[in-house]
């Protein structure tokens, strides 16, 4: 996230920025050959020439950063060899700063080894499976740049949680590596106590994957079960399924006594947006100009100074705020709106300073500040509104109270226009920011035993054009690192049963 110009903030087509897959940590891995495959692929197509069965390995399947031996034979004496692998890279298309299209994946072949065939025309050596997607891979011998032959290697997924036990409100952290890419293994779906909780995704990270949920419920043992389910839902009688070979993990979390240090209200740290974030239009400044914020992103009402230099000398200056408004489900559509912060008088230097709080306004990708003069703009900076919790009332009390709740800075995009709510980890609703202005307030009724109970706002999609797999109104566990777009934080909150 970043940048800004003087056209609309909303017709700004963004650049897509690709991704690096995270090949072996061997030295003499080398990318040679990139190409566009098709999401129901899970293979290279077929090559033009038959190739020779003259692979064999020491094991068909494993994990990211298996070491496997292999040996070739049935190749030319004395020459140079590569044994290459067809990687894949995956990323979040997004357009136009708002519309999710959906993933895209790139195959790459990268070479795994390099050597020598020996006088009988054979060669043999040991390759480290490389990080990425999990899945069905072929592996190639090459010999002056030509395919001699050809094996198959599969990548499972490896799941570990950490902790295994805590008190309520402990965070839990499922860490994933090769997470498939093909539409079956791309999505999977996690459960606690038998009650959909949310969805996990690798998707920029190239089959690396973090989920983050908190532990909610009694004392004692709590179930948490994770499936594919490219449909929106786990896939009950996976051994039944096509894959009926991949894994489905299951862990158990042992919760104790008292509650963990962060049961407090509070939202979370900004986490990292998929590929790094939108690259924001890049801002326009007049020659000689410079602008300035004291913080590029802070909660609404928040004190903001905003500074600059090499304006024109004792001139009134109007300082622009740019935003959207309207709706995309009322039918009045929606659109860019700007309204004035106040006006500035430079001094005779060129020079301003002024000081103003954070509009009452959406959240998500930033706003653009311009300083204008005369109908001119003369600098520009970038606001970003972040979520905060503003109310939530009453804290505790018995089984059937009404929580009143008020959330300010959500989004309007595609990607950060909802949030996703969950109660003891059991997913309830979706909650959408954009007609409102970024105010979200709802309600929640108290249920459950006497303790403790968890109520998650979890970032989400909440469209995309891409139809083959199901990722939307569904609360995305892995945010933290997978969430396309503006890096919207999920929001923890926590309601105390009493007698």
């Amino acid at each position: 996230m970043k940048r800004i110009c003087q056209t609309p903030l909303l017709i700004v087509v963004m650049l897509v920025t690709s991704i690096t897959l995270m090949a072996c940590s061997d030295k003499e891995v080398v990318v040679v050959n990139k190409t566009s495959v098709n999401n129901n692929a899970e293979k290279q197509e077929a090559p033009e020439e038959k190739l020779l069965n003259n692979i064999t390995l020491s094991k068909e399947r494993g994990f990211v950063r298996d070491e496997v031996a292999f040996e070739v034979t049935d190749l030319e004496a004395n020459k140079t060899v590569e044994l290459v692998w067809n990687a894949i890279e995956g990323e979040y298309v997004i357009e136009d700063l708002y519309a999710v299209i959906g993933p895209k994946f790139t195959e790459q072949e990268i070479v795994l080894q390099q050597g020598k065939a020996n006088s009988a025309g054979n060669w043999s050596g040991k390759f480290t499976v490389p990080e990425g997607f999990g899945g069905d891979f072929t592996l190639w011998v090459k010999q002056d740049g030509k395919k001699i032959g050809q094996v198959g290697y599969t990548v499972d997924p490896s799941f570990v949680m950490e902790p295994t036990s805590g008190p309520v409100g402990s965070e839990i952290v499922i860490k994933m590596e090769g997470l498939g890419w093909s539409t079956y293994m791309r999505n999977w779906q996690l459960t606690y106590d038998n009650k959909y909780t949310g969805l996990v995704t690798g998707i920029s990270t190239n089959g690396t994957a973090e989920a983050k949920i908190r532990a909610a419920g009694s004392v004692g043992e709590h179930a948490i079960r994770l499936r594919t389910g490219y449909l929106g839902m786990q896939y009950i009688n996976y051994l039944q399924s096509p894959y009926p070979d991949k894994p489905a993990p299951d862990f158990m979390f042992t919760i104790t006594d008292g509650v963990a240090p962060t049961i407090e209200n509070h939202v979370e740290e900004i986490p990292i947006a998929a590929s790094g974030g939108l690259e924001m239009p890049k801002l326009q400044q007049a020659q000689g100009v410079k602008v300035g914020l004291s913080k590029d992103a802070a909660t609404v009402d928040e004190p903001i100074t905003l500074t600059s230099s090499g304006l024109p000398k004792e001139t009134e200056i109007e300082l622009i705020w740019n935003t959207m408004k309207g709706s995309r489900v009322s039918g009045k559509g929606f659109g860019e709106d700007t309204s004035s912060l106040g006006t500035i008088k430079t001094d005779a230097k060129g020079n301003l300073q002024y000081d103003f709080k954070v509009p009452d306004d959406l959240g998500g990708i930033p706003h653009r500040l311009d300083l204008m003069a005369k109908g001119q703009v003369y600098g520009q900076a970038y606001l970003r509104i972040l979520p905060s919790i503003v109310d939530f009332t009453p804290k505790s009390g018995p089984v059937g109270t009404k929580i009143s709740i008020t959330i300010k800075g959500g989004g309007w995009t595609e990607y950060d226009n909802a949030y996703y709510l969950t109660y003891d980890n059991a997913y309830t609703g979706y909650l959408c920011a954009f007609n409102s202005q970024g105010n979200l307030t709802f309600d929640v009724i108290a249920t459950g035993e006497v303790g403790y109970h968890l109520i998650d706002l979890y970032p989400g999609i909440y469209k995309q054009q891409e139809k083959e797999t199901d990722m939307t109104l569904i609360p995305q566990l892995t945010y933290s690192t997978d969430h396309p777009g503006s890096a919207m934080p999920a929001i923890r909150l926590a309601f105390n049963v009493t007698e």
